[in-house]
């Protein structure tokens, strides 16, 4: 079944269809729900090569290991338990029916939320279209899905694949457009929204869907902190931060975004980060198979600008115009400066200084919330403490971004780093609504006459009895 390329002229139209195609009740089976999961993933599987390939070239990566790990893996990952499951997933949860509203059945019922709109980022341009995407087919719902145009070749790969194989009645896919796109869907009336990308735009979706009561899910990022205590591994901690942060380029939302170290070990961990550098990209970067690339020269302008809020002790260099920016570390950064005030999202590591753990956790709560925080040390009390004291969509102990593919855990935000969370069984309950169902009795001689007026002191105190015991 074919459809006409979507497009400013026509999403309107399109948008409707979408849900007309939900009243008709087609989304609604688990047979129809199954076996789109099962489309999408035989289209993944038979365009692996055209995917990663793709992705490679939009960041730059020389080498396809961080497109298999963060690209493939874990999208697949989330089908074949979507597949595995969703059979359980669909069926009523029974729940205890008190005592007062006897004889009855009590349950929740996962009803699908309707037309939703997913919007994802170029950053991680398949995992961040398609678990959403998994999400809204497993709840029974009409999806439209604006992937990125920065991350270009990926878009128009996706685009084209996912229009050929999925069914154009339920789910509709648009990369072309750009903010004026953006800005018309979301005049629409939309049954949920999850959005990932920045804050700024995060605002502008959350306000608008306000205008229609439209429940949102929004994936935002934001300054996450690396504390490293003085009882640390300094080795391992230097390791695995270099990892996290430059990782996809430094552009990820759960990455290391600024350290917090302990003044005594300070200059040990910036060493031990250099040499891991070196060891893991080379003399050269720009150089080496294993280093990516900023997506635009927008941004590569924007980093560079960043090398002077600090003292640059590593890297410092970049070009523009190959998108290249240093893995760079900057120590001294200055207070109030953009480097200290805005999200990196890129490869530039700031390096501040702390008296204690103490002074790292009241430095954040002065700070907007962060998606991710990140603290090393080989004090477990000190770890609960910083857990316990801190606001932060999770946290991570003696490693960095890896609870990103742990579909056992929610991934979230918390105040400006975001709304709701997903991953797992919370991909599917965040694309339906728990609707509470109580069947009660059809015979007549099991109705209980005590809640029928006229009330008497033995009716009135017999209620009482039963309806506060919670039985």
């Amino acid at each position: 079944m074919s459809a006409l390329q979507v497009d400013e002229s026509n999403v309107e139209k399109v948008v409707e269809g979408l849900r007309e195609s939900f009243f008709s009740g087609i989304t609604l089976p688990e047979e129809f729900r199954l076996g789109q999961l099962k489309t999408l993933k035989k289209m993944m599987v038979d365009n692996k090569t055209e995917i990663i390939a793709a992705v490679q070239k939009d960041l730059g990566k020389g080498l396809p290991f961080e497109v298999l790990m963060s690209e493939w893996n874990m999208p697949m990952n989330e089908l074949e338990e979507a597949i595995s499951h969703l059979h359980k997933w669909m069926k009523p949860t029974s729940v205890s029916t008190p005592l007062g509203a006897q004889p009855a059945s009590s349950a929740t019922y996962p009803e699908p939320k309707g037309v939703v709109l997913l919007v994802s980022p170029w950053n991680y341009p398949v995992n961040l279209a398609i678990v959403p995407l998994i999400g809204a087919i497993c709840g029974g719902n009409t999806a439209f899905v604006k992937l990125s145009r920065h991350s270009r070749n990926t878009g128009l790969l996706l685009e084209r694949l996912l229009t050929e194989c999925m069914d154009p009645r339920a789910f509709r896919f648009e990369s072309n457009g750009g903010a004026s796109m953006i800005t018309k869907l979301i005049t629409f009336k939309w049954d949920h929204i999850l959005f990932t990308g920045s804050c700024s735009v995060g605002k502008l979706i959350y306000q608008a869907a306000a205008k229609h009561m439209t429940p949102v899910t929004l994936e935002l990022g934001g300054k996450n902190p690396c504390i490293v205590d003085e009882d640390t591994d300094l080795s391992l901690a230097a390791r695995r931060i270099t990892w996290g942060k430059f990782f996809n380029c430094g552009q990820t939302c759960v990455g290391v975004d600024h350290i917090l170290v302990h003044h005594k070990v300070a200059d040990q961990l910036v060493e031990e980060i250099k040499k891991c550098i070196v060891q893991f990209y080379g003399e050269e970067p720009k150089d080496s198979p294993s280093y990516g690339r900023i997506i635009s020269k927008d941004h590569a302008v924007r980093l560079t600008k960043l090398f002077k809020d600090g003292d640059v002790v590593h890297g410092g260099t970049s070009n523009p115009d190959t998108l290249y920016v240093a893995p760079t570390i900057i120590t001294n950064p200055k207070q109030g400066s953009l480097l200290m005030e805005d999200e990196i999202f890129g490869p530039v590591l700031a390096v501040q200084t702390i008296n204690s753990t103490e002074e790292a956790i009241q430095i954040l709560r002065n700070k907007p919330l962060p998606l991710a925080l990140y603290v090393f040390t080989r004090n477990g009390d000190l770890a609960e403490k910083v857990i316990n004291n801190t606001r932060s969509g999770a946290a991570i102990v003696n490693d960095v971004i890896v609870h990103f593919v742990n579909t056992n855990l929610p991934f979230g935000g918390v105040g400006e780093s975001g709304l709701g969370a997903y991953h797992g069984k919370l991909t599917f309950e965040t694309f339906v609504h728990r609707k509470a169902v109580m069947k009660s009795t059809k015979y007549n001689a099991l109705d209980i006459p005590l809640r029928y007026p006229p009330y008497t002191d033995n009716s009135t105190w017999l209620v009482d009895k039963v309806t506060r015991s919670g039985l």
